[in-house]
C-alpha cells in the first residue's frame, strides 16, 4: 500500500489528506472516479494507499505488546535493539540513494549528493527532522517515518507500564486527549505539523496495545463500530473537525476488511507465502521505494494511460523489491557478522 501510494500520488490529482486537510482533494477523488473509472486503481491507491502507514503503526504497537506481554523490556536495552534493527538498513539505503542519484555525475557524484544533502541527512539520523518546519520530507519523502517510529519506541516502554498498571481506560484517555489536542491545535504546534510526530498518531498506537491484550478469542469488531468509523471517515473528508479522527477511523475500517479476508486466505499457501515474503523485506522496501520512482513515474505521467500506469508501477515495485533484497543481503553480511564478532 505504502510503496504503490508513493508512486501513484505523484500524479497531479488526486493527492491525499494525510498530513493536512483539503475538501478539494476528496472532491477530486469523486470527480475522477466518476469521469475516469478506468483509473480506479491509480486514483484509489493515491487517495487511500497512505493508510498503510496506519497499519504499520498499529502493527508496531500490537506486535511489541505481544512480544513483551510477560516481561517488560529494560529501557536502554529495548532502544538499543530498535537501533540495531533499523539503522543498518537506513544507512545502507542512504548510500544506495546517493549512488543511484549521483551516478550520472561520475565517481564523485554520490559524494556530492551526500555533501549537498548533509544537513537534511544529519537531521534524519539524529531523529530531529520532524520537529523542523519543512524538513520532515527531506531529502526523501517516505523517510519522515524513521524519526516518527523512534518517537514511539522511546515512549512504548512507558505506555506499556502505564497500561499494565492502570488498565484500558488510560489508553482510551490518551487517545481521546490526543484527538482533542489535534482539533484544538488544528494539527500544528507553531509551524510543526503534529502528524509527523507521535502526538498525531497516539490513537492508532493505543488501539494496537489494547487489541493485543483483547484478541484471545479472535478479533471481532462489532458492525456498529465499523459503520460509525466509516461514517466519521466520510465526514472527515468533508469537514476538517472530523478529519482529525480520520487516521483512527479508517484504520478500524481497514482492520475489519483485513480481518475478513485473512480468514479466506490463511489456508492458501501461495497467498501466505506472498505475505511472509513482503513482511521479511518490508523495512528495506519502505526505505528504498521513495527514491526508485524515477524514471517510471515520469513516463507514467507523460503517457497518462491507465494501463501503462499500472504496468510502470508494477515495474517500479519489482525494481524496489530487487534493491530491497540486495540491501537485506548486504545488511545481513556486513552488520550481523560484525555484531556477532
Amino acid at each position: 500500500m505504502i510503496a504503490t501510494h508513493n508512486f501513484m500520488h505523484l500524479f497531479p490529482a488526486p493527492t491525499e489528506n494525510a498530513f493536512s486537510f483539503s475538501q478539494n482533494t476528496f472532491l477530486s477523488l469523486l470527480t475522477l472516479l466518476r469521469h475516469e473509472p478506468e483509473n480506479l486503481v491509480r486514483v484509489s491507491l493515491s487517495f487511500f494507499g497512505h493508510f498503510g502507514v496506519q497499519i504499520f503503526i498499529f502493527l508496531s504497537a500490537y506486535g511489541l505488546t505481544k512480544k513483551y506481554s510477560h516481561y517488560h523490556p529494560k529501557y536502554l536495552h529495548f532502544i538499543g535493539g530498535r537501533i540495531l534493527k533499523i539503522y543498518p538498513n537506513f544507512i545502507l539505503s542512504i548510500l544506495a540513494w546517493a549512488i543511484i542519484t549521483g551516478c550520472h555525475s561520475g565517481l564523485s557524484g554520490p559524494l556530492k549528493v551526500l555533501y549537498m544533502n548533509s544537513d537534511d541527512l544529519i537531521l534524519k539520523l539524529t531523529l530531529l527532522s520532524n520537529f523542523i518546519p519543512d524538513k520532515s520530507l527531506s531529502p526523501v519523502g517516505p523517510w519522515w517515518f524513521i524519526p516518527f517510529i523512534f518517537q514511539f519506541y522511546f515512549t512504548f516502554p512507558i505506555l506499556l507500564t502505564l497500561y499494565c498498571r492502570f488498565g484500558s481506560w488510560l489508553l482510551f484517555l490518551i487517545a481521546v486527549l490526543s484527538i482533542i489536542f489535534s482539533i484544538i491545535s488544528q494539527g500544528k504546534i507553531g509551524n510543526v505539523n503534529i502528524y509527523f510526530t507521535l502526538l498525531g498518531h497516539l490513537p492508532e498506537l493505543c488501539l494496537g496495545i489494547y487489541l493485543s491484550k483483547k484478541d484471545h478469542a479472535g478479533m471481532k469488531i462489532p458492525a456498529i463500530i465499523i459503520l460509525s468509523a466509516l461514517t466519521i471517515f466520510i465526514l472527515g473528508n468533508i469537514y476538517k473537525t472530523f478529519w482529525h479522527v480520520n487516521h483512527i477511523s479508517f484504520l478500524i475500517v481497514l482492520l475489519a476488511i483485513f480481518n475478513y479476508f485473512i480468514i479466506k486466505i490463511k489456508d492458501a499457501n501461495t497467498a501466505k507465502k506472498v505475505f511472509i515474503f513482503f513482511g521479511k523485506i518490508s523495512l528495506p522496501l519502505f526505505l528504498v521505494n521513495g527514491f526508485l520512482r524515477q524514471p517510471y513515474i515520469s513516463w507514467a505521467i507523460g503517457y497518462n494511460h491507465w494501463f501503462l500506469t499500472i504496468i510502470l508501477c508494477l515495474l517500479f515495485l519489482l525494481v524496489s523489491v530487487v534493491v530491497a533484497l540486495a540491501l537485506l543481503k548486504i545488511e545481513s553480511r556486513l552488520f550481523k557478522s560484525s555484531f556477532a564478532e
